[in-house]
């Protein structure tokens, strides 16, 4: 029994030693309770490098205050980072160094009786095994699951791949956006994304496959409304917590 109890001590404190610590990135001088994105990196071997943004009218407690492109935030493998954004902070960290989907927040949404965290996932310039959730399973405000992103955008792709006919495949591959096989087994080997991406490629991944992101740019940006771009409208959401996990997979 005392060996038991002894080893199990030993096996504890190594296990505590080598777990890996999060660091801390962001404002310096941060509120107790303030918005916070935790920047979570799966990979064991993999560094994850995100483009940071901010709007040019933040305040002086935000990150970066006033300034556009910022300094990005690295993430080592294993490794969690707590990114203090600041109070009032609204910008977007982009994966792969801005090649890869790109993650709008906004923690300006106080108004009477209730707060509100604003947020989406794009995916007009890239893409990537990501996601944004709310920290600790919260829901949307409306009650919706909260995830935003794709933990796996080939395996998405795949899922409704096969219920295209040949030719839709053939005409999609051709893009250069997609790479694999056609026919009822046909298996996409490959996806990407960027600004030059046709309408046909944006509508497979955003009606299609229904990933959870926008892929178009929506009627806001002042192209006649259509089931993409209101597809694209519809991923603008909320939750009431001022902490947020951005997943690297």
């Amino acid at each position: 029994m005392h060996s038991f109890t002894f080893f199990t001590a030993i096996a504890v404190l190594l296990s505590f030693c080598s777990a890996e610590v999060a660091s801390t990135q962001g404002v310096a001088h941060y509120s107790p309770g303030g918005p916070v994105i935790n920047l979570i990196n799966t990979s064991p071997t993999e560094t994850h490098v995100y483009k940071v943004e901010g709007n040019a009218d933040n305040p002086p407690t935000a990150y970066g205050a006033g300034q556009g492109a910022l300094p990005a935030a690295t993430v080592l493998p294993g490794q969690t980072v707590k990114f203090h954004v600041g109070q009032g902070f609204i910008g977007a960290f982009s994966a792969q160094n801005g090649e890869g989907s790109r993650f709008e927040v906004n923690f300006r949404g106080d108004s009477p009786g209730e707060y509100k965290t604003w947020y989406n996932s794009d995916m007009q310039f890239g893409m990537s095994d990501t996601t944004l959730a709310p920290a600790h399973g919260d829901k949307q405000i409306n009650g919706n699951d909260a995830v935003a992103g794709e933990q796996d955008c080939l395996a998405k792709a795949n899922s409704a791949w096969t219920s295209l006919d040949v030719g839709t495949q053939q005409e999609l591959l051709d893009t250069g956006y997609l790479e694999g096989t056609t026919g009822k087994d046909g298996v996409l080997t490959g996806v990407h994304m960027d600004k030059q991406a046709g309408d046909k490629v944006v509508d497979f991944f955003q009606n299609i496959a229904e990933f959870n992101a926008y892929v178009h740019s929506g009627s806001v940006a002042g192209k006649p409304t259509s089931n993409t771009a209101a597809a694209a409208d519809a991923f603008s959401w909320s939750v009431k917590t001022k902490e947020l996990d951005i997943t690297g997979y």
